[in-house]
């Protein structure tokens, strides 16, 4: 790790300080002892070891959600809050792909579903407020560590460094056990992955697995440190992409090279552009402006760009996220908007890809999906809004 002097971590204030944003709220501070990463809240030892050593905020990154819609616009016949229904036919019309969500028109997901419906052996790490693990869309979709599944408990079986680790991890317990307790998470990995299974939502990849990975905490927010554990758990387990619906405007390095760690993995990081309304090539909203992150915007019903969504020149493509019907708590589904319901459209994009060619590049399946996009919204971002179709057909 890099030596800095203490002097950096002041500088990153000042300039969001000069671009008109205020400082994100953090807990603690990170830096670097003996090789290791670690956390310092202890007023006395921070104030002594950042005066000889680099040092910087550890921010608390929240969920880019911008609004709930109640009450949620539930098919009809509507699956019961608790129980689990039983499945019918997936072309009857009660999955939402169909007959409820303008999403999956827009982005022409009937003509990519004939290429491929996703591959089991493409796992997308949620990185996120964790998921309902019982949940009847979601549950035959989580990816399962081998090594802990029939293992003995409080254990750690296979050597990784985490116990209990069977469907995931909770970085921000500390435990086995990523259930959600916002329902943000749950919500992003049924946009993802939701079963094809005649009720409830249907993901854009209804096929691939879902690795949840929990930093986020019950208040929507969580620590930089705990979302690096998380990326690198994710590197680790062998995931091909995260998906990332959270962020803020501060800076750090140590984030900053967790998901270059990820991209050398040969991961494909997506992430929400954020709900703040600006150009995040003036105002940048991480982990979405990193360097090679897919940063994704908001579109509505009508192709024109959520009146929330950041925006610019930075940020790579746009995909729907006003009022978007998923999965939630308590077997549930809501329906909410913002760029983080964007996101993991973008996320399931790229799984569907991978599931037809997993040897394609992170920056050539990058150039395809710019490639293939719509051609609306190109002033607001790189690319336009997405075509999943059109992206399977020209791999």
């Amino acid at each position: 790790m890099k030596q800095y002097s203490a002097l950096v971590l002041i500088s990153f204030t000042s300039i969001l300080t000069a671009c008109g944003q205020a400082t994100p709220p953090s807990d603690g501070v990170i830096t670097t002892v003996g090789n290791q990463r670690v956390v310092i809240r202890d007023e006395a030892q921070k104030k002594e070891i950042c005066a000889k050593q680099y040092c910087e905020p550890n921010y608390l990154l929240t969920e880019a959600f911008a609004r709930r819609h109640d009450p949620a616009p539930v098919p009809t016949p509507t699956p019961s809050t608790g129980s689990s229904p039983a499945p019918t036919d997936p072309n009857s019309g009660w999955d939402t792909a169909d007959t409820h969500d303008y999403s999956r028109t827009k982005m022409n997901l009937k003509e990519a579903w004939t290429v491929t419906e996703g591959s089991p052996e493409v796992v997308v790490a949620i990185i996120d407020s964790g998921v309902d693990l019982n949940h009847p869309d979601l549950k035959d979709n989580l990816w399962t560590n081998p090594g802990e599944v029939n293992g003995k408990a409080n254990t750690d079986n296979d050597g990784n460094g985490f116990k209990n680790d069977v469907h995931g991890y909770d970085f921000y317990y500390g435990k086995g056990d990523p259930t959600d307790e916002t329902g943000h998470g749950t919500h992003v990995a049924g946009i993802i992955a939701a079963l094809k299974n005649g009720f409830g939502s249907i993901g854009v990849a209804p096929n691939v697995k879902v690795m949840p990975l929990r930093f986020i905490g019950p208040s929507g927010s969580g620590s930089t440190s705990d979302a690096i554990d998380a990326i690198d758990y994710a590197i680790k387990m062998g995931a091909k992409v995260i998906s990332a619906s959270w962020g803020n405007s501060g800076y750090s390095s140590y984030l900053a090279d967790a998901v270059k760690r990820a991209q050398d993995a040969g991961i494909v990081f997506v992430a929400a552009a954020g709900n703040q309304g600006r150009n995040t090539a003036n105002s940048p909203y991480y982990p979405g402006s990193y360097d090679g992150v897919i940063s994704v915007a908001s579109s509505n019903q009508k192709d024109q760009l959520s009146s929330y969504s950041n925006y610019g020149s930075n940020v790579t493509i746009a995909a729907p996220g006003d009022q978007i019907f998923s999965t939630y708590l308590n077997d549930g589904y809501e329906t909410l908007s913002g760029t983080s319901m964007a996101a993991p459209q973008i996320s399931g994009a790229v799984a569907l890809a991978l599931s037809k060619n997993q040897s394609i590049p992170p920056e050539a399946l990058k150039s395809a999906l710019c490639g293939s996009a719509d051609s609306v919204l190109q002033g607001s971002t790189q690319c336009g809004r997405v075509n999943v179709g059109r992206l399977l057909n020209s791999l």
